[in-house]
């Protein structure tokens, strides 16, 4: 079994081991830099993947529900519709990832590194990512600092001050009408709700 490089196809680390997941914890417990590891669809339920160097792995659809990632670098990795359900991601760096289509429910977030993050169709915690499920056109997602609607990511105080041409240059009129219909529901619920702010500053940038 092997754990290969999703750029280049460059072995990172192998072994005769019965499970994926077992191969990646031995990786991890013998020091493999796992950046770049190509990990779509595996299922690492309740691994022990602590302090992991997974800088811009691919772990498309990966199962990692309950596993333990507290601190480790995550950064430009892609996690699209990976099962996220009650992961603790405590002081990970998530600069960059894409979390999009990700089911987040219960997972431990506190200090983690939210800068960038693509957070589209994500299923929030509740907590430091929330998400608002109010329409067929476009997903809502919030942080302490950031709101995403669709692919379009900026402050919460970008979104307030946006006038009408910078909203229809968006997707045209469809854009705009949404907004005019969901602008005051939206910052009436962020207002009431906000996210709980992370440790990292500068979410923003």
């Amino acid at each position: 079994m092997e754990i290969k490089n999703r750029f280049n196809g460059e072995i990172i680390h192998s072994g005769d081991f019965k499970s994926m997941k077992e191969l990646v914890v031995n990786a991890i417990s013998e020091g493999a830099n796992l950046r770049g590891a190509n990990l779509e669809y595996a299922n690492l339920e309740g691994a022990n993947l602590e302090g992991a160097n997974l800088r811009g792995a691919n772990l498309r659809d990966a199962n990692l529900e309950y596993a333990n990632l507290e601190g480790a670098n995550l950064e430009g990795a892609n996690l699209w519709g990976a099962n996220l359900e009650r992961v603790n991601l405590e002081g990970a760096n998530l600069e960059g990832a894409s979390l999009e289509g990700t089911n987040l429910r219960g997972a431990n977030l506190r200090d983690a590194n939210l800068k960038r993050v693509n957070l589209r169709d994500c299923a929030g915690n509740r907590l430091q990512i929330k998400s608002l499920f109010i329409s067929e056109t476009y997903s809502v997602t919030y942080t302490s600092e950031y709101l995403q609607i669709g692919c379009e990511r900026h402050s919460i105080n970008e979104w307030w001050g946006f006038d009408d041409e910078r909203i229809e240059r968006m997707e045209g009129r469809k854009a705009l009408d949404w907004w005019a219909e969901n602008k005051e529901f939206i910052k009436d619920v962020i207002e009431k709700y906000p996210a709980t702010p992370t440790s990292m500053n500068n979410e923003c940038s």
